[in-house]
């Protein structure tokens, strides 16, 4: 697995884990109340529900340390990273005012060569402010990689399908 890879697999998975806690929560309570239902013994509940406590911290941590990251960025990079990963584009109408984040009048309006530099800068930076916080290859692999969503969203990466992505932003960067 390549770094960029893990780094883009989290950014997309972000937006799922802004409910997490509150979702589990629900899910280990209705778990939990209808116990006499499962058909399964005690014992197995119990872990099933240990685990899925578990799984409930681990999501909250990664959350937790993605809003550490975010919060380093700038409003600028903060922008970008809502545009690729968090489905901005489809929300605004004038894209370069936002691709901008307001630097429209001091800088002229953005190509979209300066757009995508800034796009590929800021995923280096980011690979770099996620190590320094903690979350690394071998973390995401061994906490996070068994998980369906985040398999699903890597193996979307991995195969190069988000470059569909980037086409996307062409044709919205020329709206």
């Amino acid at each position: 697995m390549k770094l960029e890879e893990f780094v883009k697999t989290i950014l997309y998975a972000y937006p799922l884990l802004k409910t997490v806690g509150k979702d589990y929560e629900e899910h280990i309570r209705n778990k939990a109340l209808l116990s006499y239902r499962s058909g399964g013994s005690a014992e197995n509940l119990a872990e099933y529900l240990a685990e899925e406590i578990l799984c409930k911290r681990r999501l909250e941590w990664l959350k937790e340390k993605i809003d550490c990251v975010l919060d380093k960025l700038d409003q600028v990079e903060k922008t970008l990273v809502k545009i690729r990963y968090f489905g901005l584009e489809r929300k605004i109408k004038r894209p370069m005012d936002h691709a901008a984040g307001g630097e429209k009048n001091r800088y002229g309006e953005w190509s979209e060569s300066k757009y995508f530099r800034r796009q590929n800068k800021l995923l280096s930076k980011m690979k770099g402010l996620f190590v320094a916080a903690g979350v690394n290859e071998e973390i995401f692999l061994k906490e996070f990689s068994i998980l369906e969503p985040f398999r699903e969203i890597y193996r979307f990466v991995s195969d190069g399908r988000d470059r569909k992505i980037s086409l996307r932003e062409r044709r919205w960067l020329r709206f």
